[in-house]
């Protein structure tokens, strides 16, 4: 209840009131259920097809009957889109908006001849073009699952706007590092605090490790609370566009397949990747309140205390590099499993290209680093030169 705690309570409770009122009405998908467009699309092609229809193929440039070809196939499938979307058959939409994607991304993927949705490359990402080949095959999977959902369908849920979604959507950005630090911060001063009433706390009869593990379930504890705000912003983001439901899809990165024969990725409920998230995102605040206490002990100072904590959470960026997986075993270093939701979904084997990391990897190395780190613990607290006072 000391004032910086208060302080990182309300700020993180007036981000989410920021985000669920400003930033989640505004979320603009890339892929979205957007009927103008697809008509548009059509109709231009359809023109292009009604204008070719009747003429002599041979001698004609090979790219026109390439688009010929093309556009004969995929057109079909647009027009059979609207129609499903204005007679408000979503089951349908959503079975041929599956083959839209699987069919558009085999013509689109490293062609000189078409291109992904434009707004991939906004921000000159140079691996545009295989973030939008993962998306579109992402997309394809979750189609295929709402084509056979036995639940309610809704283009919120199509456009991922729903409140377990969004939850989703922000565990696979930045939400595990907010929380995880704002952990750290809870937990900085828990040992410092101490001294400042050393007569108080030297007539405890316990010893120090133990002091120091009952102080570790106090901060986690007090981590709990850090949901309370969460909580009640997706409530009101439920109220705005839907709760959703957990047998929802999360697609899993399967790097192991054939994209072109099996797609891309597994299927894994919504339900699963949630609870798979907060098993990873709690062990990584035993990890986190662990290393602070063991600092707390040896250097006795909160700024050092932050700055280990502060180099263990953005550790990664010191070798993340597109692809670098593939020379390196990242997997083998704790730091790797920052990006919770990454790393549930295998996007992060996406982007390092690196088959192993995982959800039961990353769980072992980060208990493994607790219990690592809360032996050193007892033994330093055993021996009388690091007494928390004296």
């Amino acid at each position: 209840m000391n004032k910086k705690n208060l302080a990182i309570y309300f700020l993180l409770a007036f981000a989410t009131f920021f985000y669920v009122f400003k930033i989640a009405p505004a979320y603009d998908p890339i892929e979205s259920v957007d009927s103008e467009e697809i008509e548009a699309r059509y109709l231009t092609r359809q023109e292009f097809l009604d204008h070719m229809e009747g003429r002599k193929l041979h001698g004609l440039h090979p790219a026109v009957i390439f688009a010929i070809e093309i556009f004969s196939e995929i057109n079909p499938i647009d027009k059979a889109r609207l129609d499903a979307l204005e007679k408000g058959n979503l089951k349908k939409y959503a079975d041929l908006t599956r083959d839209w994607y699987y069919f558009t991304n085999a013509i689109t993927y490293k062609s000189d001849s078409f291109s992904y949705n434009s707004k991939y490359f906004i921000k000159n990402n140079e691996y545009a073009e295989d973030d939008a080949f993962y998306a579109y095959l992402e997309h394809a999977v979750r189609y295929d699952a709402y084509s056979k959902a036995d639940y309610e369908l809704s283009t919120e849920i199509f456009e991922q706007r729903t409140a377990l979604q969004t939850l989703e959507r922000l565990l696979k950005g930045i939400l595990s590092i907010i929380l995880i630090v704002c952990v750290l911060l809870l937990a900085i001063d828990m040992v410092a605090k101490d001294r400042r009433h050393p007569s108080i706390l030297k007539g405890f009869p316990i010893n120090d490790w133990k002091k120091l593990l009952v102080k570790m379930v106090v901060v986690l504890l007090g981590s709990a609370v850090l949901f309370i705000p969460l909580i009640v912003g997706f409530f009101i983001v439920g109220l705005q566009s839907g709760f959703g439901n957990f047998h929802l899809p999360s697609p899993v990165y399967a790097p192991h397949l054939d994209w072109r024969m099996e797609g891309k990725f597994e299927m894994m409920t919504l339900g699963t990747f949630l609870g798979q998230s907060l098993a990873l995102l709690f062990t990584w605040f035993i990890v986190i309140i662990s290393v602070v206490l063991l600092c707390s002990m040896l250097f006795r100072n909160e700024m050092v205390n932050f700055a280990v904590g502060i180099l263990l959470i953005f550790g990664e960026n010191f070798y993340f590099s597109r692809y670098v997986g593939f020379f390196w075993d990242v997997q083998n270093y704790p730091t790797s499993y920052i990006q919770v939701g990454q790393i549930i979904s295998k996007q992060r084997n996406f982007y390092y290209m690196n088959d192993h990391l995982n959800f039961t990897l990353g769980l072992q190395l980060l208990l493994g680093l607790a219990a690592i780190v809360i032996f050193f613990i007892i033994l330093t607290a055993s021996n009388r030169r690091y007494k928390l006072i004296k």
